[in-house]
């Protein structure tokens, strides 16, 4: 049996990585493996909090207390990549190797802020490139973040492409029709980088033609209000729905109750919210950015929007294509769903980590 010491934020926290952890955790096989959970922190901590230096020496504290007593033989990090909590995963990397145990990072996301600290040459770039080869493997979402970390001199060999996952049996329709009016469905954190604010300029054009059309903005974030009051300003309010952030079955009844799901996102690394609609049968409208511009092909899980920074006219134009080709918009569900089966279910996906695992095993 293999001794897993996994390492991220407390369950009781919302997120695509909070989610990954709970099904990496739920669904292992445990004749085969056993999962301790390492919590950082039951709230996000900023580094303003003047309080922060103690609560990581804290942390540090109990973490290599836990090494000596649990004895893993891999311990799981999932590094977040804000500059403040890079530096304190780091700090829990050097634990760890410190004691003597192997190191998985998984790297939930990919930013441009990460990108141009990666490419600039200076003090960042040099300090991630020394802590990211102590580890003794690292997943990423794309071949392209891995080609990004080869170029920073780490070994191919002990990059993993990897991808997030869904349990695709709790969204699965029971017979998705694609039948007027339509339902469009965002969902995620609402702040200007995942392009609600060009989504919501896009809802003019197609409520002119099709005004029955339903918006929901499923999600919390800094821009929530921001998003609200220009709704007001357009006169929209009887379009849109908003639900905040929501979890469990209620967030699942608005996957499976929708007709196409749109993400406008300026980058991504492989976002949850797109697996999760692709288990539930939608088409995608989507940006080619991270882990997307690789797993999805344009026509058959969705249509692509072509401008880096999305513009709302083809938006727009992508959804009223939709609506108008209800055809197409059933394939596109049905090669969905069975993506989602085959290749992002917890099955699928925890067995190759549980592959990693041993491959990491093997090299040590």
């Amino acid at each position: 049996m293999i001794k897993i010491l996994l390492i991220g934020r407390s369950f009781k926290l919302s997120g695509g990585v909070t989610t990954y952890l709970q099904l990496l955790t739920s669904n292992q096989n445990q004749k085969k493996i056993q999962i301790k959970f390492f919590v950082q922190g039951k709230s996000p901590i900023k580094w303003k909090n003047i309080f922060y230096p103690m609560i990581i020496i804290t942390q540090l504290i109990k973490l290599n207390k836990l090494l000596k007593t649990y004895q893993p033989d891999i311990v799981h990090l999932n590094p977040s990549l804000v500059w403040w909590a890079i530096i304190r995963d780091f700090f829990f990397l050097n634990i760890i190797k410190s004691n003597g145990y192997p190191v998985l990072l998984f790297i939930h996301g990919w930013g441009e802020n990460l990108n141009q600290k990666l490419e600039k040459k200076g003090i960042c770039r040099i300090y991630l490139q020394k802590n990211l080869r102590r580890a003794d493997g690292i997943v990423v979402l794309a071949e392209q973040f891995k080609k990004k970390l080869v170029c920073l001199g780490l070994e191919s060999r002990k990059i993993y492409v990897s991808s997030t996952m869904v349990d695709s049996n709790k969204y699965r329709p029971k017979n998705k029709e694609f039948l007027k009016p339509y339902t469009i469905l965002f969902c995620g954190n609402i702040i200007k980088e995942k392009g609600p604010f060009e989504l919501l300029d896009s809802i003019p054009m197609i409520v002119d033609k099709y005004a029955d059309t339903k918006f929901i903005f499923m999600g919390s974030g800094e821009d929530l209000n921001k998003l609200r009051k220009k709704v007001k300003e357009k006169q929209l309010g009887k379009n849109i729905i908003f639900t905040g952030y929501i979890t469990g079955e209620e967030k699942i009844d608005y996957f499976k109750q929708a007709h196409i799901f749109v993400l406008p996102s300026y980058s991504e690394g492989f976002p949850l919210v797109v697996l999760e609609a692709m288990a539930a049968g939608l088409p995608l409208i989507i940006t080619p950015v991270g882990g997307l511009l690789e797993s999805i092909e344009d026509g058959k899980q969705g249509l692509i929007i072509s401008t880096k920074i999305p513009d709302s006219k083809e938006i727009a134009e992508k959804i009223l294509y939709l609506i108008e080709n209800p055809v197409l918009m059933k394939k596109m569900s049905e090669n969905n769903i069975r993506e989602a089966k085959e290749k992002y279910d917890v099955k699928i996906v925890t067995g190759k980590i549980f592959e990693t695992y041993n491959h990491i095993l093997t090299e040590n």
